[in-house]
């Protein structure tokens, strides 16, 4: 994540938690984040052919169809006049960064086998939270090629509970015995 991403989305955090709006508004930039990654929505938003006020124009048509706050809006109005839009998928997740750190939130991503039952969900996000002492968002996926157990990764640290890092262990125990 770069220098001015960070910049941008200090700005950004302080102002929303000014308004105290900053789940809000970091859940309504990652939206437009991921609108912008269509071809098509960046194309017409930095598209030099059309005048800035046609582009902001049609940047607020796509915010408003989002639902997007007047603070997010001003904001979003600010970095396409000052050409940052390229940006915005780096600011966004810098601000989900800061907002999740001041809530002591942690995500992480979960891959499993197969669809996890609700009640396993909720007790391997108890366990988490237990393990990293934070509040524990999961974002769950079906990875079929793991065959069983399942993988969690939180910032850079991985628990591993795959039926193929366990074989790998087993294959790893029993190498040393010999």
């Amino acid at each position: 994540m770069s220098l001015l991403s960070r910049r941008y989305a200090t700005a950004f955090v302080e102002t929303a938690v000014a308004a105290k709006t900053l789940d809000t508004a970091a859940r309504e930039l990652e939206a437009f984040a991921r609108a912008f990654e269509l071809k098509d929505v960046a194309v017409a938003l930095t598209n030099p052919g059309y005048p800035l006020e046609q582009r902001l124009a049609m940047q607020k048509a796509v915010l408003v169809k989002l639902g997007a706050s007047e603070l997010t809006q001003r904001f979003l109005a600010l970095v396409a006049e000052r050409d940052r839009l390229a940006e915005v998928g780096g600011i966004a997740r810098a601000v989900r960064q800061m907002a999740d750190e001041r809530a002591g939130r942690v995500r992480a991503k979960v891959e499993s086998a197969t669809a996890l039952a609700a009640d396993a969900q909720s007790n391997l996000k108890r366990a988490l939270e237990k393990r990293t002492g934070k509040k524990v968002d999961l974002d769950v996926v079906v990875d079929p090629e793991l065959l069983g157990g399942l993988r969690a990764t939180i910032g850079s640290t991985v628990f591993d509970g795959t039926l193929r890092s366990q074989l790998a262990r087993l294959s790893e125990s029993l190498e040393r015995a010999d």
